[in-house]
């Protein structure tokens, strides 16, 4: 598999919002494309979660509308009625587009990615990548990361923000 399919991902409303929130959404342009269902919008920027300027000002952002029907369909076939509109249609698009790489914060989204196939990847892990490809230096991965702990809206426990400063400092 090449590079570039590599570097894609579909995103999911989570690290939007917690990105946003700690003022380091434009990290999601280590990934490209960024493949967004409507239905993410739609919880990110309908809802107020985040200003539509700071999503659609990301060069790499790819919206995707999918049939109600298909992912109906998808979500039948994968048992994922307990998953949420946005990570239903995530899920269906990692599938339709053969992109192995889903940035979720949801841990119901995460292990139904795992099922699949897919790689789940969080708001920590989109930072750890950022550091790790010289995009941010440690100092503001780790602030990036205390950040994510103190100020946004994700539950992440001070034992995983630990062990992430700690991981961050092996690479």
């Amino acid at each position: 598999m090449g590079e570039a399919k590599l570097n894609q991902v579909v995103v999911d409303s989570g690290p939007i919002i917690h990105l946003s929130e700690i003022e380091v959404l434009p990290l999601l342009q280590i990934f490209s494309p960024i493949h967004l269902p409507d239905a993410v919008w739609s919880e990110t920027v309908e809802r107020g979660r985040v200003a539509s300027s700071a999503l659609s000002g990301l060069p790499n952002i790819q919206r995707h509308a999918l049939s109600s029907e298909d992912v109906a369909q998808f979500v039948r076939e994968n048992a994922l009625e307990k998953l949420q509109a946005g990570e239903c249609e995530c899920l269906c698009l990692c599938k339709n587009l053969k992109v192995v790489t889903l940035l979720t914060d949801d841990l119901a989204a995460r292990d139904a990615a795992k099922r699949l196939g897919i790689t789940p990847v969080g708001s920590l892990g989109v930072i750890v990548r950022a550091y790790r490809d010289g995009r941010i230096s440690l100092e503001e991965a780790e602030r990036c990361i205390s950040d994510l702990d103190s100020t946004s809206t994700l539950f992440v426990t001070r034992a995983i923000v630990e062990l992430a400063i700690r991981e961050l400092k092996k690479i």
